[in-house]
């Protein structure tokens, strides 16, 4: 299953800061379990293969065993029918069966710290390493954050959670507010410094409301991702 993320104005990202006739528009869409996301599997490889965090292999795809959870969603962003990002939202904590986030290996005790709520893991994020404008670029990786946080507000989750490259957590923290809960030298199979960030989407309500426009959400946004997520799960049930 495959839906498109409806953004309400659509989402426009500038390709050449400053040159308002180059704009790049995208579409972002969320992919279940049971999609056929070779797509993100190929970005992922190119982007982490060019970070020089993963060996290489001959299928060219980075893929591991909380791809095929039903509790995982993805979001795909498309250019031209293009793949230029990809984030992956493992779910789990109350009412979801153990492990099935990949932060639960690495850090348990921060986990279990979150108490009996509803969690969300971010991971797996890339970008198209061939888009070197850096303005462009990050306004890819929040895009690709806010589309998750909007897959994280239907789904009613409590806490997001996301592992990431110590240089960029300061980011993630003035973009959204994200708190860092853990360190650790390795994430995941990446041998690269890493902070274990966690959000209450109580704070980042608070956030939201006072002070970024950018991750205002419409009513409509909400209501298309709760709709993909509850064809997923009716897709799991048949299955």
């Amino acid at each position: 299953m495959t839906s498109d993320m409806v953004f309400q104005p659509p989402l426009v990202l500038d390709s050449n800061a400053g040159d308002a006739a180059r704009n790049f528009p995208i579409s972002l869409r969320i992919f279940s379990w049971a999609s056929d996301k070779g797509d993100l599997y190929r970005l992922r490889y190119t982007a982490f293969r060019e970070a020089g965090w993963i060996a290489e292999n001959d299928d060219r795809m980075f893929v591991d065993q909380y791809d095929a959870l039903p509790s995982t969603f993805a979001v795909g962003a498309y250019h031209d029918g293009v793949c230029i990002g990809s984030l992956r939202l493992a779910l789990g904590g109350a009412g979801y069966p153990p492990r099935t986030m990949p932060c639960q290996e690495q850090f348990p005790d921060e986990v279990h710290e979150q108490g009996a709520k509803r969690l969300v893991e971010f991971s797996r994020m890339a970008v198209d390493p061939s888009l070197t404008n850096r303005s462009f670029r990050t306004t890819l990786y929040a895009s690709l954050v806010r589309a998750g946080l909007i897959v994280s507000t239907a789904a009613e989750i409590d806490v997001t959670l996301i592992a990431v490259h110590r240089r960029v957590s300061p980011f993630y923290q003035a973009m959204c507010g994200f708190q860092v809960v853990a360190k650790s030298d390795t994430y995941a199979g990446i041998a690269e410094p890493t902070n274990f960030l966690a959000l209450r989407f109580q704070d980042m309500e608070k956030r939201r409301r006072r002070s970024n426009a950018f991750f205002a959400f419409s009513e409509q946004e909400i209501a298309s991702a709760r709709q993909a997520i509850q064809d997923a799960q009716h897709r799991s049930q048949a299955a």
